[in-house]
């Protein structure tokens, strides 16, 4: 069919569009203290409490599964297609233009933390759904929205849905990563690895830390000491001494966890500023196991753990965050890897090389390589749209970056980035700029419409 009716459709919503993204956006849905009826706390909450609002406002049925997973729904039919995105963000950060929370629209782009990730492509899929609706276009399943709110720390929302025994989509796709359709992505092995702090060493270590987020490179870090220690200035340290105390700052470049080679690590940075300083003692073994094992290297060469895979690219380490306080200590690895890699052996050697430093495994998640074949049905359902509203003859990718997608047997990752766009996930100024936004929710509403015609 000819999508120009559903086009100029949402389009027609792009105000009503954009005014309800920002209520979103207000929102800090940063994963917090379980509380009452919140599981993730209370910012994920009300997060999933207003596209629920919004679903039902709209003309949606729609769920609410354990305060974890919310969806709406439109259509009749045995079998449903979904839409999976996430509401819950990665901490706020500093080094903002514009308010985070704000929404606010500037040359074009509107700012906002969750704006790429993932809230403007979720809240804007309700309005895709209510063209599709409105336009009364014939379907032969029915098409559920769901929003989940703990994707950015491990996408346990999406598992308690599986687990519950909720319906299954036949297919799907998240708008979670970009286009022009995702059909491998790396598997993962996530670890926090640490100890109690049983030897403090020769000097005194008061606090390290560092990060915000596992699969962030780690954007800002800093070490204080009690004493005087000497400190290798450069690019990115700061050092200050006063009441007895050495404070050392180091300044990063954040990047995703997917793309550690696009950062620069700040506790890989500092600790290169120390090196030279005996610490000894527990701070010392997490210290040398960092930069030995680590250091500036992310493709997991040194941990014995690269893959090298043509169509799937190659093992990407991520060291994310960084805690020593005098009684416990604790560091977390995101790696990811490639088709041709061994989960069992990538895991073997990291634990080996971590038990060598005397790192012990506090934690450990895995999600499996996701693959999609390229001849599938709903990839080429998903290329059709694809190439028919850009024009575009680009091939289906394989990403190093995890998303929803993995939590169901028959979903990819689709949009909403364009090719040659910036990565701004997880960045400061976070933002989407409106005409791509709206042309994503029209590829959107176009894919959601093909997947729910047999």
């Amino acid at each position: 069919m000819s999508y120009e009716k559903l086009n100029e459709k949402v389009l027609s919503m792009q105000e009503e569009i954009l005014e309800a993204i920002r209520g979103c956006v207000a929102i800090n849905s940063v994963k917090g203290e379980p509380g009452p009826d919140a599981p993730y706390g209370e910012g994920p909450k009300a997060a999933l409490d207003y596209a629920l609002e919004l679903g039902k406002k709209l003309g949606f049925r729609t769920g609410n599964v354990g305060n974890r997973v919310g969806w709406a729904e439109y259509g009749e039919g045995e079998e449903m297609v979904a839409v999976l995105g996430h509401l819950d963000v990665v901490p706020l950060g500093e080094g903002w233009t514009y308010p985070p929370l704000g929404g606010e629209i500037h040359d074009g782009r509107m700012y906002g933390r969750g704006v790429a990730d993932d809230k403007g492509a979720t809240i804007g899929a309700f309005f895709a759904l209510k063209a599709i609706r409105d336009l009364k276009l014939p379907i032969d399943r029915r098409i559920r929205i769901m929003f989940g709110t703990d994707e950015e720390c491990g996408s346990s929302c999406v598992q308690y849905y599986i687990d519950q025994g909720e319906e299954l989509p036949v297919m799907g796709f998240t708008p979670d990563a970009e286009y022009p359709c995702i059909f491998c992505e790396k598997g993962m092995t996530n670890y926090t690895l640490g100890k109690p702090v049983t030897d403090p060493g020769k000097v005194t270590v008061v606090s390290f830390a560092g990060g915000t987020a596992a699969n962030v490179v780690t954007p800002r870090c800093t070490l204080t000491v009690k004493g005087d220690i000497p400190v290798a200035e450069g690019d990115g340290i700061t050092v200050t001494r006063k009441d007895g105390m050495t404070v050392v700052e180091a300044e990063g470049v954040s990047a995703h966890g997917s793309t550690p080679q696009l950062g620069v690590n700040a506790a890989v940075r500092l600790l290169q500023a120390v090196k030279g300083v005996k610490f000894g003692g527990d701070f010392q073994r997490m210290m040398d196991f960092i930069l030995e094992k680590l250091g500036n290297e992310t493709n997991g060469e040194t941990l014995g753990i690269r893959y090298v895979d043509e169509e799937t690219g190659e093992t990407t380490v991520n060291l994310g965050v960084v805690r020593y306080d005098g009684k416990e200590m604790s560091l977390t690895l995101d790696i990811r890897y490639p088709k041709n890699a061994l989960p069992g052996e990538v895991q073997k050697h990291t634990e080996a090389a971590a038990a060598a430093y005397g790192l012990q495994v506090l934690n450990k998640t895995s999600a499996p390589l996701l693959y999609v074949p390229k001849d599938s049905e709903l990839v080429q359902k998903l290329m059709k749209v694809y190439r028919e509203a850009t024009g575009r003859d680009d091939q289906p990718l394989a990403i190093g970056g995890g998303t929803y997608a993995k939590a169901f047997k028959n979903m990819v990752a689709f949009g909403p980035g364009f090719p040659g766009g910036l990565e701004v996930a997880h960045q400061p100024d976070e933002y989407m700029e409106v005409e791509t936004l709206m042309k994503s929710l029209q590829i959107s509403a176009a894919a959601m419409y093909e997947m729910a015609c047999r």
